[in-house]
């Protein structure tokens, strides 16, 4: 899931009537670890074997599962990057007595101060963790699912790598850079959140526009401000409901299939 460094390019600045050129810095290059790549392909590796040794033909992945497998994927994906999002940026998490969870909220928060450090560094990389948690746990709790719930995992890091790239990218389409070609018109035609988009949740105070995809985000902030923006509920969200926690649930209550 490696993107590579984009070219410098030359800015038009004009100062007293004279166009000056000014040299940037070339955008970050993204990637993310071994791992994190790892994980989910032989998630997939084993949910395509397992489909393909299923004796009863009725059982075997079809359009309508494979629709499905989409459609549950990203609808949890744009969920929980929302609920990440939302409850990061609040500055409750600044003084969290969880480590990961206090380090996240001062990168989340510190972001919205200078929007452009993100430029500079390895926005991807920034995701290892939780992809490699959520690839991992599926494939600790493979012998119990089928090949739909593994590729659903799979997708929802595939999903939550898009998103993270199209966040970056945003923020160097703000700054007038070149972007590949997937996310300016994926952008443009309203396939993932425009720079603009996202540049509003950037005016303070920043009480809008949590989404990383384009999907439910109106629906979750109406019933989040419905709620007087409880701190609470977002908390119980977050330890609760986050891909890790979300799968062992299922395994617990017995509902992966």
């Amino acid at each position: 899931m490696g993107v590579g460094i984009q070219p410098a390019r030359a800015v038009e600045m004009t100062t007293a009537g004279e166009k000056v050129l000014q040299k940037r810095q070339p955008l970050a290059k993204q990637s993310m670890g071994i791992v994190a790549m790892a994980l989910p392909v032989a998630l997939c590796v084993w949910a395509v074997v397992q489909d393909l040794t299923t004796i009863n033909q009725e059982e075997r992945l079809n359009l309508k599962a494979l629709i499905y497998v989409l459609v549950a994927s990203y609808v949890y994906a744009d969920y929980w990057l929302w609920m990440l999002h939302c409850f990061l940026d609040r500055e409750e998490n600044m003084q969290s007595r969880f480590q990961n969870v206090k380090h996240l909220a001062i990168i989340f928060q510190q972001h919205h101060d200078v929007a452009s450090d993100l430029l500079k560094g390895n926005h991807l990389g920034e995701l290892d963790e939780i992809v490699s948690a959520t690839a991992g746990t599926a494939l600790l709790l493979g012998a119990y699912t089928s090949p739909s719930t593994k590729l659903i995992s799979a997708l929802i890091c595939v999903w939550g790598s898009l998103a993270g790239l199209n966040h970056f990218y945003g923020h160097a389409r703000t700054a007038r850079y070149e972007i590949p070609a997937l996310y300016k018109y994926g952008q443009d035609f309203g396939l993932l959140p425009t720079a603009l988009h996202h540049k509003n949740h950037h005016t303070a105070p920043f009480e809008m526009n949590w989404n990383f995809l384009n999907g439910f985000h109106k629906l979750y902030e109406a019933i989040y401000f419905a709620t007087g923006s409880s701190y609470t509920g977002l908390m119980c969200m977050f330890y609760t409901c986050n891909p890790i926690c979300f799968q062992m649930w299922g395994f617990a209550l017995g509902i992966l299939a």
